[in-house]
């Protein structure tokens, strides 16, 4: 059979003879291409990469023990950065994002970590998240070169194109300190004893929460005294960085309280009054209903009775909508009725309230909380705003449920955005010290006419409403001022509230008349927290109950 001379090329015999003229011809092409084009080599990063190179970054940034000033007392030891130190320290314009970067963690199950102990050390913890010790802003020089790039970058808009809003820039970062504070274990006595619960809500924790969250740190009071300040587990699935009285959380819509106690001492002090309305203060927010909206009061404001819809606009914060956006749409809301006449809960309206805070003491919402709240009481690592988070060196970070194990997210920062509801940043010991000013233990800083009006019930409501289920010894619940108040038993008067932010959960409670109390912070969003604090009253009525039958025999 003939073949023509396209059919012999194709037959397995002549396959060398069609490489070697590939060869050649690629040959001959390879000084034309690479005359006129050159050939680059660009690494790609993978996400592992990209946060080596993160760490690599950061690394100089961490401080060195000798960098540290270190004060000692006689129960803490806290170190600050030198001068030197903070200059050394690299920018957190380094780093891609004002939020830890979100990198696929391995799925570790978690270990029971109980702290018994934290050995007091100059030694600056090993941050999670892998930012910069110290929260440093660029310098002029760099602030200048990018302003000039971004402005010869920009290509002129239309005479007619409509100008965007600016947003408002986000809080500064204040420096937060590095403390050591060395935990307290709670006394151990014999059944029958009035104190005995302390022990017995310290081992609930160790052994029925602790191993199966990440992290969690807890504050018991009794008798007017801190009787028990514990961390247990970890600050991050995964590692070993241990959680210590001084481990930062978040405290989501546990900020309320802090915020109804500095409107406390403003109205105190006479710059502000429960009835001021808020259109006073306030007169570019609008309301669709004019006459409610004129009556709204700071009162109404913090005691969750707006006769606004329950939870008005909080859908836009989860979508990172700014904030004055948010409030510029509150004139569209129809009101449910008059204020001060129903309850529903609010993050957008109780805002305001810090916007009032703000308006009356000169001086922004979260500097007049430091001045009259956190330094007054000596929280020293309580701050405001994700920066201030960023900014400190002992945190915890947040933690989303995968199956039966806690595996590490981002910090959501939308809530932020509405700080007088939901932007405190504060360690266990920070909290302590809270809890002595509301029962009544610092009067030096929070006398009793800042206390009374904001533990006191306000607007009544159901123990549904207050998160309390359908127990049957809860009775008498209401709203006061950023604090939720309720019966339980035969005591009267608990002041209690919750938060919950992605990744955190916060729970405090206590009891003035009986000088009880505590706290409870975790970095995970367990399901546990809903009754640890039922927990905590029923093992304090159970030991006064043992102490009385002691008494009698």
């Amino acid at each position: 059979m003939l073949l023509t001379i396209p059919n012999l090329w194709k037959t397995p015999r002549c396959r060398p003879l069609r490489w070697h003229l590939l060869t050649l011809v690629l040959a001959a092409a390879a000084p034309l291409a690479t005359a006129d084009t050159k050939r680059v080599t660009v690494p790609i990063a993978l996400p592992f990469q990209q946060q080596s190179s993160i760490q690599a970054s950061s690394a100089p940034a961490a401080v060195a023990p000798s960098a540290y000033s270190v004060q000692t007392t006689q129960f803490t030891q806290t170190a600050t950065p030198s001068s030197a130190a903070v200059s050394s320290a690299a920018p957190v314009a380094n780093l891609p994002s004002s939020e830890p970067a979100v990198v696929a963690q391995p799925l570790v199950a978690l270990p029971v970590a109980v702290v018994s102990s934290l050995a007091a050390s100059s030694q600056p913890a090993v941050l999670p998240d892998n930012t910069a010790t110290t929260v440093a802003t660029p310098t002029p020089a760099v602030a200048a070169s990018k302003a000039q790039a971004s402005s010869a970058a920009a290509k002129p808009a239309p005479a007619n194109a409509q100008v965007a809003k600016a947003k408002p820039a986000p809080e500064p970062a204040i420096s937060i300190p590095l403390v050591t504070t060395a935990p307290i274990k709670a006394p151990r006595y014999p059944a029958g004893h009035p104190e005995a619960f302390v022990a017995e809500f310290e081992d609930y924790v160790a052994h029925k929460i602790a191993p199966f969250v990440p992290g969690v740190a807890i504050v018991v009071v009794s008798g007017g005294q801190i009787k028990s300040l514990q961390g247990f587990g970890v600050r991050r699935a995964g590692t070993r960085e241990k959680v210590t009285p001084d481990t930062v959380f978040r405290l989501a819509s546990l900020s309320k309280p802090v915020t109804a106690t500095a409107a406390s001492v403003l109205v105190n002090e006479g710059g502000i009054s429960w009835d001021t309305t808020i259109t006073s203060v306030l007169p570019k927010v609008g309301f669709k209903n004019t006459r409610y909206g004129n009556q709204l009061t700071l009162r109404h404001a913090l005691s969750q009775s707006s006769g606004l819809p329950r939870h008005t606009y909080s859908h836009y914060i989860d979508q990172n909508m700014n904030y004055a956006d948010v409030v510029s749409r509150l004139r569209y809301v129809n009101f449910v009725c008059p204020p001060g006449k129903c309850y529903a809960y609010q993050n957008v309206v109780y805002s305001l309230a810090g916007d009032m805070i703000k308006q009356k003491s000169g001086m922004s919402f979260e500097s007049y909380v430091g001045k009259k709240v956190f330094e007054p009481l000596g929280m020293r690592t309580a701050s405001y705003g994700l920066n201030s988070y960023n900014a400190s060196p002992n945190r915890a970070s947040p933690h989303i449920a995968n199956g039966k194990r806690w595996v590490p997210t981002a910090v959501v920062s939308n809530w932020y955005k509405v700080a007088p509801a939901a932007g405190v940043n504060a360690s266990i010991v920070d909290m302590s010290k809270f809890l002595l000013g509301q029962i009544g233990r610092r009067q030096d800083a929070l006398p009793l006419a800042v206390l009374k009006p904001i533990q006191s019930r306000v607007t009544k409501n159901t123990p549904e409403q207050n998160y309390y289920g359908v127990r049957k010894a809860v009775d008498n619940t209401a709203y006061g001022l950023g604090w939720r108040v309720f019966d339980y038993g035969r005591n009267k008067n608990f002041v209690h509230h919750g938060g919950h932010v992605k990744g955190f959960r916060t729970e405090m409670v206590f009891n003035r008349d009986l000088q009880i109390g505590m706290v409870f912070l975790s970095n995970s969003e367990t399901r546990l927290a809903r009754d640890v604090i039922f927990k905590f009253l029923d093992m304090h009525e159970r030991a006064q109950q043992a102490a009385r039958a002691a008494k009698k025999r």
